[in-house]
């Protein structure tokens, strides 16, 4: 594991660790100033900074990334172990689990149950790295996936979303939550069970800037992967929510709000017809929109989205500029 001071090696060295000790070994001798068959060639002696590196390339290439994280566990479950240590542990376990073998040996060695008591931690710091554990854990790994729903994770990282104090908490726990639902049709249907369109909504009304961007993309995304759910946002009152956040003073939030919206109301007829009620006056705020933002090169994205979404629902021919 990487210290903080970043002082591996050489600067040329930290992008290639070796992965053998025959690398290893190369790599030393490439680095030697001068050549043993050199008649001029006299043996110096190491740097510290060398030293330190090989010491630790050494130790990197004969460690049982199992046995740490079995170590980092323990400091995890002692009770005497101070914060800054359950930290460095967490640190550790997550860079062993963005290999995708030893993330589900995470699981077999009995992380998970772990996971699940550290999340209510009094410590927002370490709330929001057990998040991010979770999500390098599942992220792009069906096994761990499924492991994560069984142990119950996703309600639990759901209310995390929708009531923890902490601004970082709650953007790691969005993370977490869209590593797991994407592409996971199961994830996907719990997600659906525990009211998760409603915490989403809420997190867009939040005041932090990057968890509402960051709940407006999964928004967006979970439309292209699972357009059968656009009915679901239909009945629970999304598009409604969407259009009142038009309705605040404009802001940079509401090209994401617009792209959201366009993502349900594609190919979608009842979306169509929900933007459509004479009450939500869409197509005149949309109007407005495009007028006030005309020739305006920073709001490009923003007055196309406009476009796109008028001309949705208008059916008329308005030209989009692209």
């Amino acid at each position: 594991m990487e210290n903080n001071g970043g002082d591996r090696g050489p600067p040329d060295d930290r992008n290639k660790q070796p992965k053998s000790v025959g690398k290893l070994l190369h790599m030393c001798l490439e680095t030697q100033s001068g050549s043993p068959q050199d008649e001029n060639h006299v043996v110096q002696p190491m740097p510290e900074e060398r030293r330190q590196w090989l010491d630790n390339a050494l130790r990197d290439l004969t460690v049982s990334p199992v046995e740490r994280m079995k170590v980092g566990l323990r400091i995890l479950t002692t009770a005497e172990s101070t914060e800054q240590q359950m930290i460095d542990a967490l640190d550790e376990i997550i860079e062993w689990c963005e290999n995708l073998d030893f993330a589900a040996d995470f699981y077999k060695i009995g992380g998970y149950p772990v996971l699940s008591k550290l999340l209510p931690h009094k410590s927002a710091e370490i709330r929001w790295k057990t998040l991010e554990l979770i999500a390098v854990l599942v992220q792009n790994h069906t096994y761990c996936q499924e492991m994560a729903l069984k142990e119950n994770l996703l309600p639990k990282m759901l209310t995390i979303l929708d009531t923890d104090d902490d601004s970082t908490v709650k953007i790691k726990a969005l993370y977490a939550v869209s590593c797991l639902t994407r592409d996971n049709p199961e994830a996907q249907k719990v997600f659906i069970e525990k009211d998760g369109f409603s915490v989403l909504m809420r997190a867009m009304q939040t005041d932090v800037e990057k968890l509402k961007i960051k709940a407006a993309f999964m928004l967006s995304a979970l439309c292209v992967d699972r357009p059968d759910i656009k009915d679901v946002m239909c009945d629970t009152g999304m598009i409604e929510q969407l259009v009142g956040v038009l309705n605040e003073e404009h802001n940079s939030f509401h090209e994401h709000t617009l792209a959201a919206l366009l993502s349900i109301v594609t190919n979608h007829q009842k979306a169509v017809e929900e933007c459509q009620r004479p009450e939500l006056e869409l197509d005149k705020k949309l109007q407005e929109r495009i007028r006030s933002l005309n020739g305006k090169d920073e709001f490009r994205e923003e007055s196309q989205y406009a476009k796109e979404l008028l001309k949705i629902i208008t059916k008329d021919d308005i030209e989009v500029q692209r």
